[in-house]
């Protein structure tokens, strides 16, 4: 009899140890989707936010990243190679299960002794802002609220900037200093957020009007009246 009870606890057991299995690799893991990022530029390195994916390949220079769709967006992507200007973008579209989304990256080769600066936009301590030079999108500040874009003295100087983030007002700056060699110009964003409005709640009325009780106190007079 003891015998026979071992055996089926074990079993139980056993049948416990195989739901949880099953059950965990149910939820690990998940639907994937993808997402091709073309460079047309053999070895370049590929970054979804601050996440290395790897290296393009192929005679198309390209990089099949996988992503599951119930895990957390990625929101920017970058690709950098030496000799090639690093190239930064948006992810604003997310695949389904099995699909892919085609993210392109045109990197330009960097200017033979071409003299670099710099410009270093300045926020109030505020993280993971959007970044643009003219209409070019440049990144997202760190966590102290910064970001260093690097330009080249000689090229076509850029004359607005913009810093941009969800729940804070957008700043728009004119540039009006321009990098030497070397050299570091700041530009400085306040971002003030933006207030949040408590939705308005109409005043509760009474179930029982107050016309109704001063009826019902003059009907109790004329009552006691009646009766004295």
């Amino acid at each position: 009899m003891i015998r026979k009870a071992s055996v089926i606890l074990l079993s139980a057991a056993l049948l416990v140890s195989m739901v949880a299995t099953v059950a965990g690799e149910s939820t690990v893991g998940g639907d994937i989707g993808y997402y091709n990022v073309n460079a047309g530029i053999s070895g370049a390195s590929v970054y979804f936010d601050n996440d290395y994916k790897g290296e393009t390949g192929g005679t198309d220079g390209s990089l099949l990243v996988d992503v599951y769709v119930t895990g957390t967006p990625y929101s920017t992507y970058k690709v950098e190679k030496q000799g090639y200007d690093t190239y930064s973008g948006k992810i604003t579209q997310y695949p389904s299960a099995g699909e892919i989304i085609q993210l392109s990256a045109t990197l330009e080769p960097q200017m033979i002794g071409g003299d670099k600066g710099y410009y270093k936009v300045v926020t109030n301590n505020v993280a993971g802002a959007s970044v643009y030079l003219g209409s070019d999108y440049k990144g997202l500040t760190e966590d102290d609220g910064t970001l260093t874009v690097e330009v080249y003295t000689t090229g076509t100087p850029y004359t607005t900037y913009k810093v941009e983030k969800a729940g804070y007002t957008t700043y728009d700056g004119k540039i009006t200093e321009y990098p030497a060699e070397g050299q570091i110009v700041e530009l400085d964003a306040t971002l003030d957020m933006v207030p949040v409005t408590a939705p308005t709640t109409a005043p509760t009325q009474s179930p029982f009007p107050v016309a109704g009780v001063f009826g019902l106190a003059a009907l109790g007079a004329f009552l006691l009246s009646r009766r004295a």
